[in-house]
């Protein structure tokens, strides 16, 4: 076939980048719930208009060439997905698909240096940048620690509590910068492609882009505080500060937006002829349907689980107010509640059961909490089936706990391990998992007698299996 107008090329790259997008049921439901609806990645909804507008300014230096070992390529990163998505790597699945997507690309398009951050900025609807959280956070403690002791105000610092006399502050994973540091990282990478030629200056900006988000967010923090001093924590910036911020990052950001004026000039419009290009329609077709036959809605159809045209977004089970005992499950396909009695002790035994069907339906969810409400977790000891956890509360009671998770036909306490079943079973095209949880109150304050009785019930499920 014969390519005759360059905006014909250009709506077939965006047909190409949405049909790859929807052939993944599972990256559909988590970008929608992580990247479109949490505040975080807010900046999410802009970039399939900037990364369109990108392609549409290549569109006239974009070349069709059909390139066989991108495509073998793709297809063998397709398999990837397929076991990571099955056995629940949401990690690796959120870092991994914006590769796919660009190795697919270049599979009927020539790679260019123009193409680079078009489709690098992929990344920044992904939600992988959850790992920056913890670092942020304390780069955050640092810097509010550092500038509050330049006050004469009596600070009390440990560990993400801030302690002054008319207050404490928590500098909490929102406070951690990572909507600054991620929105400026994006910027700075427009900038970048947009206005500067020169490595110097493009690492410049990028560094000045970082470590300014990273102190306008201390900057923030610090100044919170002390309208919290000054005010007597009675100023409504204190209860909700979330646009507070964005007060002094836009300041920031216009300076470095001045920053890059001044370090190089406006680039020339390079506007050249486009000439017509011929790609064989054979090679349209090969990729089209190898990419379909490895895609996620593929893989749903084999493991005949899930819906296969199933774009909901995650839904989160709302925390029990019953007095009993429970552990919190975000998301579950399945529970099912007994009462044990053995010994002339009453043992609370639940199943949860998962079918893999989104992120959160997994046992080992980061919002899941394994300790019930109003209990605390004195010691926990791994055995050959399970994990015993003793606990306490206020009232000083004593209980104990056993939870297992169940894959790959094996039980195991240990969630390593329980990830590696997962990774074993996902060959089988299988995402079920279950966990076991119990629950007893103790008689005595050692509790040997009821971790006696729970291991027995443990290593009684785990020979019936």
């Amino acid at each position: 076939m014969t390519i005759k107008h360059a905006n014909t090329l250009f709506l077939l790259q965006i047909i190409l980048l949405a049909c790859s997008l929807l052939l993944y049921p599972q990256i559909v439901v988590d970008w929608r719930t992580y990247s479109f609806d949490d505040g975080t990645y807010s900046h999410a909804y802009l970039m399939p208009f900037i990364i369109i507008t990108l392609l549409w300014q290549q569109r006239n230096n974009v070349q069709l060439r059909f390139n066989l070992l991108f495509l073998a390529t793709t297809l063998g990163l397709a398999l990837v997905l397929a076991v990571s998505i099955t056995s629940q790597l949401i990690s690796l699945t959120r870092l991994l698909f914006p590769m796919y997507v660009i190795l697919l690309f270049c599979s009927l398009v020539k790679p260019s240096k123009g193409l680079i951050v078009p489709l690098a900025l992929l990344w920044f609807i992904s939600p992988v940048w959850g790992s920056l959280i913890g670092p942020l956070q304390y780069i955050a403690v640092v810097i509010t620690t550092f500038f509050m002791q330049l006050t004469h105000i009596p600070v009390y610092v440990e560990g993400n509590f801030v302690q002054i006399p008319q207050g404490v502050f928590e500098i909490a994973e929102g406070c951690s910068g990572l909507r600054y540091f991620i929105v400026s990282l994006a910027l700075s990478t427009l900038l970048c492609h947009l206005q500067l030629r020169k490595v110097k200056n493009m690492l410049l900006v990028t560094l000045c882009a970082i470590f300014g988000a990273i102190l306008v967010n201390g900057i923030r923090i610090v100044m919170i505080i002390l309208i919290g001093y000054y005010s007597d924590m009675q100023s409504s910036i204190v209860k909700d500060h979330n646009m507070f911020g964005w007060f002094l990052y836009i300041p920031f950001i216009m300076a470095l937006f001045y920053l890059v004026g001044k370090l190089e000039p406006q680039p020339t419009d390079d506007n050249n002829a486009y000439k017509p290009q011929q790609l064989s329609a054979r090679s349209s077709i090969v990729v089209i349907f190898m990419v379909v036959a490895c895609s996620g809605l593929s893989l749903r159809a084999l493991t005949n689980q899930h819906p296969l045209f199933s774009y909901t977004p995650i839904t989160i089970t709302p925390e029990a107010s019953s007095m009993q005992p429970s552990a919190y499950i975000a998301a579950y396909s399945n529970k099912t509640l007994q009462h044990l009695t053995v010994n002339d002790h009453e043992i609370i035994n639940i199943r949860f059961e998962f079918n893999g069907q989104h992120e959160a339906n997994r046992p080992d969810y980061y919002l899941n909490e394994v300790i019930p409400k109003g209990w605390n977790k004195v010691n926990s000891d791994l055995t050959a089936t399970s994990r015993l956890v003793r606990l306490t509360n206020l009232a000083g009671e004593h209980a104990i706990l056993q939870y297992w998770y169940e894959a790959n036909g094996n039980s195991t306490g240990s969630l390593a391990v329980y990830k590696r079943y997962r990774i074993h079973q996902a060959f089988k095209l299988n995402a079920y998992s279950a966990m076991q949880w119990q629950f007893v109150l103790c008689q005595t304050t050692l509790c040997t007698d009821e971790a006696t009785i729970l291991t027995m019930l443990a290593t009684k499920n785990h020979s019936g299996q």
